[in-house]
């Protein structure tokens, strides 16, 4: 298991030294008077771990986040009441160097701010937290090259959990919670490497968006594999946003751990900060920001909020691709109205006809979306389709930009796996249809010059 090769981190807190795997007990002091008892610092698995008081808001931490939140409900409970609260006072720092990795530390309260640095002390990355959130820290292999400062800007309170109280927590679950937090780990070292290559280049980016007018019909597959075929051309240039509501599924076909979303980063702080902080990378090089991480965010989404974020967006970016799924509402709305080009996925299927017939209506005659903004891209989801290509386009009035022909079960077979179909079987039909829609999109907007 790969928590059990993690060594217990030494760490420093405004000049105060802790050993996390001790917080519950004794605070330990470096300097004068080192070695005396001091205050109790954590409430974890001690008096009082069992209150409904102390634990439901435990639990709930949990419950947001995307690492444990797949997690049966005494599992969590197990969790909640091995956390440890330790109190970040403003100014205060909490300093963790590479050899830790084998604590997990949520912001519970109050207000923190993360920053990443490497072993010269050059800053990587500086992000703002929101309360809820979990911190990621430098997995265990990449020894010594990291240190992570937590910084705090209010009275804070942080919740910790060391290696023992994940291993006797989790049980059964932990090999799956140690591969999704070395996954975030490597999610956060993409995004400083990111945060480096958009500085150099900062641009005002091109929006393209993904719309289908039928569920089912493949739109977030072919969506996320042209981002990603376009991403390998312009690394960490390239940013897809889900806006497919009300469950977006990106993060799932990408494999990566949404870590934050459009709707989170509007509450409280720098909102730019905090969509950048949103933000997660594909090993491909493709960034994905999610609109939701919960159905209950859906009304956050509001013409205003998307806007902004796609000014984020589009100023850090060299492309923004957004799929919209089958959504019409405000956030789609605004994004087909600044969209440079509006990719609809059709299947040749007659349900699918009048759904797509009414949707091009609605581009042209109310959104005042002209032809040449329209790409059409048939996709055959199922073998032999009662209609070709040639009927389609009659039907709509439309020329086809491209086919995409049947594929079978791959594309489900690569999420499966844990890839993108574009990167498992870069011959499958996805992938070639993917690779020239990415050719297409990068030719018509010149983004080579």
């Amino acid at each position: 298991m790969l928590l059990k090769l993690y060594r217990q981190p030494r760490v420093d807190l405004g000049g105060r030294w802790y050993i996390i795997g001790v917080l519950n007990a004794r605070e330990v002091r470096e300097g004068p008077g080192a070695g005396e008892e001091g205050a109790q610092v954590a409430a974890g698995g001690g008096l009082g771990a069992d209150l409904p008081s102390v634990l439901q808001p435990r639990v709930r931490v949990l419950e947001m986040s995307s690492v444990f939140a797949e997690l049966s409900d005494g599992v969590l409970r197990a969790l909640a009441r091995r956390m440890q609260a330790v109190r970040l006072a403003p100014g205060d720092t909490l300093r963790l160097g590479g050899k830790g990795g084998d604590v997990v530390i949520f912001l519970a309260s109050g207000a923190a701010e993360q920053s990443i640095t490497d072993e010269a002390g050059k800053l990587l990355l500086s992000t703002r937290p929101a309360p809820g959130d979990l911190l990621i820290l430098p997995a265990p292999r990449t020894g010594d090259r990291y240190v992570t400062n937590i910084k705090g800007i209010a009275d804070s309170i942080l919740l910790t959990l060391d290696r023992d109280g994940l291993l006797d927590g989790l049980g059964q679950d932990v090999d799956r919670v140690a591969i999704a937090l070395d996954k975030l780990w490597e999610q956060q070292v993409a995004a400083a490497a990111a945060t480096q290559a958009q500085a150099a280049s900062r641009s005002a980016a091109p929006v393209v968006a993904f719309f289908s007018a039928k569920g089912g019909s493949g739109v977030s597959t072919l969506a996320v594999n042209t981002a990603a075929a376009l991403a390998i051309r312009y690394p960490h240039q390239v940013l897809l946003m889900d806006l497919s509501a009300p469950f977006g599924h990106a993060a799932l076909f990408a494999d990566v751990v949404a870590t934050g979303s459009i709707a989170g980063a509007s509450k409280s702080g720098d909102f730019e900060k905090n969509v950048r902080g949103a933000i997660v990378y594909h090993k491909t090089g493709l960034g994905v920001l999610p609109g939701t991480l919960r159905p209950e965010q859906v009304d956050l989404m509001t013409a205003d909020l998307t806007a902004r974020a796609l000014d984020v967006a589009s100023t850090w970016h060299r492309l923004v691709v957004a799929d919209l799924g089958t959504s019409l509402g405000e956030a789609a709305l605004i994004v087909i109205e600044r969209a440079e080009r509006l990719i609809v996925v059709i299947p040749p299927e007659m349900a699918a006809m009048t759904d797509a017939r009414r949707s091009l209506a609605v581009f042209r005659d109310i959104m005042n979306v002209p032809d040449n903004r329209l790409e059409l891209v048939l996709n055959q989801r199922v073998p032999g389709a009662p209609l070709d290509r040639g009927a389609v386009e009659s039907i709509l009035g439309h020329k086809m930009s491209l086919t995409v022909n049947f594929d079978d079960t791959r594309p489900e077979d690569a999420t499966l796996a844990g890839s993108l179909v574009l990167q498992r079987d870069p011959n499958s039909q996805v992938s070639r249809g993917a690779n020239e829609l990415a050719r297409l999109i990068a030719g018509k907007l010149k983004l080579d010059g």
